[in-house]
């Protein structure tokens, strides 16, 4: 008697089983929509620390976009809660940041023809913080060549 082959998975399957399992690639349309969201986010962050004086510099602003790359990557922060005010405030900012995905949702179309909402995809937050990051490093490079 012959054995049985499994069935191929379909096309429709493999991608109903990415979209639930949030493993789909990133969806670069989304992108510039949800960074606006998060650029609002760190405005209204970066605020926040008006009444304490604290003003942080891209370089500190840098540091928290690159430590939630790294956390959707699956790495934990790498600082400590807080040695100082100025540290406890970029800290903050990486708690506003990774916190941002669970209040962010895209449009995603299941195999079966039907728009859903569903939190943002790992890959594309982390591609939204990629390109937030290549921002403010080209905006950087701008404005030090002006200055030059």
């Amino acid at each position: 008697m012959a054995t049985k082959r499994p069935k191929k998975a379909t096309r429709a399957e493999l991608e109903l089983k990415q979209l639930i399992a949030a493993e789909a690639p990133a969806d670069l349309r989304q992108i510039q929509a949800v960074l606006g969201k998060v650029q609002i986010a760190i405005a209204d962050y970066l605020k926040s620390g008006a009444p304490l004086k604290i003003t942080l510099n891209p370089v500190e602003i840098l540091s928290a976009i690159e430590a939630a790359i790294r956390e959707a990557e699956g790495h934990p922060s790498p600082w400590p809660d807080g040695a100082d005010a100025r540290t406890f405030f970029i800290h903050g900012l990486y708690d506003d940041l990774i916190q941002q995905p669970s209040n962010i949702f895209e449009t995603k179309r299941f195999p079966d023809g039907t728009d859903r909402y569903l939190p943002i995809s790992p890959a594309t937050w982390k591609a939204c913080l990629e390109k937030l990051r290549s921002q403010i490093i080209a905006a950087g490079l701008k404005l030090a060549k002006r200055k030059a």
